[in-house]
């Protein structure tokens, strides 16, 4: 008989538990549900170094968070949390672990499995010293030395980077522009050329295979940019970020600026790899290593907290309580903090991509929600954009906020920026009630997390972010499902290849009708122009 960690979670009694909870739960007010609980707001928060979370005005009743830490029991979820920092092949169809937390171990320590880490050591060594010598000006292209960098990436591979290099831009070192080019369509390249010396260009290709498309395309018309510039020696103004070092050499890249990746980590958690050399190189070595010092430090709480004291667990388990059991598709990301108006489409990927799955580890169709869909935007922006919806719309969406409580600006602006955080929490719990004006009325009734720290530093980054890792991995793991491939997005990807193929012989490829009568109405195709700014 398979025990409860190897059946579907659906059918544990601790599941059906939940369901019959989640029935009660889920038809009281939020508002009522939070007067009538015997906790205390202190008691559904947690301090973890600089990071304070409140969940309180989560649909939490007082037996909420037992059952859920009962499921966590009967999925064996300490047993997976260990596997994973062990080391185990986490990654089931791959057959891979998922090392990506040894990326951000620090110089002098060791672990599983053996000579990972003194390998990463050492890469990282390498990306360091060739950032510093970036920052310093002794890294030269077409005769003069390199003033700007244009990583081309895509994926994890841009959204990390460049999430990093704009919330901590008040530690860029002066001298040194960054920029960053993911999309295929050339405008966003041909856009990014505009005003740049080639002969002070360098460009990152950061490719793990080294095959994706939309880098490559990028690389190649940047290769033609700095040849039609009087560039004679364009291997001299690239670097890249793979594992595959024989496709990069064969594009011509020097060896000793090619920075390796390792199989085992995905894009969309490589930004603690040589993949981070953009903010190496912007922020500064010291910075870069309080980032990953920030991401480590979760780790380690992660590995050794209790579970009901552990905030990646308690955060992971309120963001299944909603999906699975409460029955909401979607949660918004709100930071109120400017720096972090780059975070919602980060863990969109890190999310979605990692979650978005429908059938288990083993192959069974998942029979519960996965993945929530993740958007959202930067407070106060967003609440002239789609609070309106939030307020009175027919949808129930968990928010969560971000706020520093003691940044480095104008405290006139900052205590106006600290009281609509905190009255939108309020009010979207509260709602309002005008019986005489029904339009004005709002229902309440949305559930919100709010995360505090005392300001972003290149630690706390490091922190947030590992967080939403590990919840992210403490969700998939109570659901069996695998969050670390990404089979869905193959599909597409060799679709296109069959269409181009088609386009560029002259013959139909395999598209069905609809797709035909598209192409057809793009007719003719315009020629390759390969004029760039």
């Amino acid at each position: 008989m398979p025990t409860e960690s190897a059946k579907p979670p659906t059918e544990t009694p601790a599941w059906q538990s939940l369901v019959a909870h989640a029935t009660r739960v889920g038809a009281v007010h939020l508002r009522e549900l939070a007067a009538s609980r015997t906790l205390a707001p202190q008691d559904l928060s947690l301090r973890f170094g600089p990071l304070f979370v409140s969940y309180a005005r989560q649909r939490l009743a007082d037996r909420t968070m037992q059952l859920l830490l009962h499921l966590c029991e009967e999925r064996n979820l300490h047993g997976r949390i260990g596997g994973l920092l062990a080391g185990d092949a986490v990654n089931v169809t791959e057959g891979r672990a998922a090392l990506h937390t040894t990326l951000r171990k620090p110089y002098g320590t060791e672990g599983q499995p053996a000579g990972v880490t003194s390998e990463v050591h050492s890469e990282r060594r390498r990306m360091l010293d060739f950032a510093s010598a970036l920052a310093a000006g002794r890294v030269s292209g077409g005769g003069k030395s390199i003033d700007t960098i244009v990583n081309i990436g895509i994926g994890g591979s841009d959204l990390g980077p460049r999430l990093a290099t704009d919330a901590l831009y008040e530690k860029r070192r002066p001298g040194l522009r960054v920029e960053f080019v993911s999309n295929l369509d050339g405008q966003a390249l041909f856009k990014c050329l505009a005003g740049l010396d080639p002969a002070r260009t360098l460009f990152i290709v950061a490719s793990k295979s080294f095959t994706t498309v939309e880098t490559l395309t990028n690389a190649v018309s940047a290769r033609r940019w700095l040849e039609q510039h009087g560039c004679n020696d364009a291997p001299a103004q690239f670097a890249a970020v793979t594992a595959n070092v024989a496709a990069a050499v064969e594009f011509g890249i020097r060896p000793d600026r090619i920075f390796r990746l390792w199989d085992w980590v995905g894009g969309r958690y490589s930004i603690w790899s040589s993949v981070g050399l953009p903010v190496a190189a912007s922020l500064g070595e010291t910075a870069f290593l309080e980032f990953l010092r920030g991401a480590h430090r979760v780790d380690e709480h992660f590995s050794s907290a209790p579970l009901h004291e552990n905030l990646p667990v308690l955060l992971g388990l309120i963001d299944l309580w909603n999906g699975a059991f409460l029955g909401t598709p979607t949660s918004a990301i709100i930071p109120y903090d400017q720096r972090l108006q780059l975070l919602p489409a980060y863990l969109s990927q890190l999310i979605m991509e990692s979650n978005g799955k429908s059938v288990d580890s083993h192959g069974r169709p998942v029979q519960t929600p996965t993945s929530p869909i993740i958007w959202g935007g930067v407070g106060t922006d967003a609440q002239h954009a789609f609070f309106q919806l939030l307020h009175q719309g027919t949808h129930t969406v968990p928010v969560e906020f971000l706020i520093a409580a003691h940044p480095r600006h104008d405290a006139s602006h900052h205590r106006r920026l600290l009281a609509a955080c905190m009255a939108q929490g309020q009010a979207l719990m509260q709602g309002s009630t005008y019986a005489a004006q029904p339009h004005r009325s709002t229902h309440g009734n949305q559930p919100s997390t709010t995360i505090i720290y005392p300001d972003l530093t290149p630690e706390v980054l490091g922190m947030l972010l590992a967080l939403y890792e590990h919840r992210t991995f403490v969700y998939a793991a109570l659901l069996d499902i695998n969050a670390f491939d990404q089979w869905g997005v193959e599909l597409g990807k060799e679709t296109a290849r069959e269409i181009v193929r088609g386009m560029e012989q002259g013959t139909p490829a395999h598209e069905d009708a609809i797709t035909r009568q598209l192409l057809d109405h793009c007719l003719p195709f315009p020629p390759d122009l390969h004029k760039y700014p």
